[in-house]
């Protein structure tokens, strides 16, 4: 635990190298669109999930996921990237192993990270129709909408981020944790990575997600509040009390939401 540390990144890769400088814009690029287009299909976005799923349905369903996704973490990678390319460039042979980090491993990286991500939105999506097939037309949506669903799903989101298993999720989905700990050689080693990173990060975000998706419905000012959390607590500073701060502030929104309907 690199205590104190309010960012990720080591003074010596400010000073960006061209592969650096490319994935950077590359992935913010990405995200500016992606966030364009996630306010373009808002409609699209707070659909209700269906069971059993549709496959056109579900697969618009996804894509609005995916691009949801891509919206607020490829900020978040950005850190984690460029770090990728310092630590790749500067760690033991023994840890180079494969060869050091290149924009093809990067790229692996990344889009093995998102195929995690979308692994889960299709989860999320069946899950959820399967549970609202349990109940007549609009009663899963009324419930969820209602002053005691919305308080209940604020108290959930606060007691995870106050959670060991959030905190631990936290600490190593961290970019100088996780690739000092995790980095690896090789193509083969960037897909490895990827989905090592997207394990800890679905791990840290579940919960906000499915907050999102269930009770914020994708909305993007919810969306907008969510990407600036998540990046704070894992890309800016590097201690609990942020994750902690905001367990609080779900449990007291929750709280009052169940007090004053």
């Amino acid at each position: 635990m690199h205590s104190g540390m309010t960012s990720g990144l080591p003074g010596s890769i400010l000073r960006l190298t061209p592969e650096q400088l490319v994935v950077a814009l590359s992935l913010l690029a990405v995200a500016l669109v992606s966030w364009w287009v996630s306010f373009a299909q808002q409609a699209a976005m707070m659909s209700m999930a269906a069971f059993p799923p549709d496959p056109i349905e579900l697969t618009l369903l996804v894509s609005s996921w995916t691009i949801g996704m891509v919206a607020m973490m490829f900020p978040t990678t950005i850190p984690m990237m460029l770090l990728f390319f310092h630590v790749g460039k500067t760690a033991t042979p023994e840890i180079r192993a494969g060869g050091g980090p290149t924009l093809t491993k990067a790229a692996l990286f990344v889009g093995s990270y998102l195929l995690i991500w979308m692994v889960v939105g299709v989860l999320i999506y069946v899950a959820v129709g399967a549970v609202s097939s349990l109940f007549t037309t609009g009663a899963l949506t009324e419930a969820i909408s209602s002053s005691l669903g919305i308080g209940l799903a604020l108290l959930i989101v606060g007691f995870y981020q106050l959670s060991p298993l959030k905190g631990e999720c936290l600490d190593r989905c961290h970019p100088t944790n996780f690739l000092f700990k995790y980095y690896r050689g090789g193509l083969l080693g960037a897909v490895k990575m990827g989905i090592l990173y997207a394990k800890y990060c679905v791990g840290c975000c579940w919960v906000m997600m499915v907050f999102l998706l269930l009770v914020a419905t994708m909305g993007v000012l919810w969306m907008a509040v969510f990407a600036g959390l998540i990046f704070i607590e894992r890309a800016i500073v590097h201690e609990k009390w942020p994750s902690r701060l905001i367990g609080i502030a779900f449990l007291s929104a929750g709280g009052i939401r169940l007090i004053i309907p």
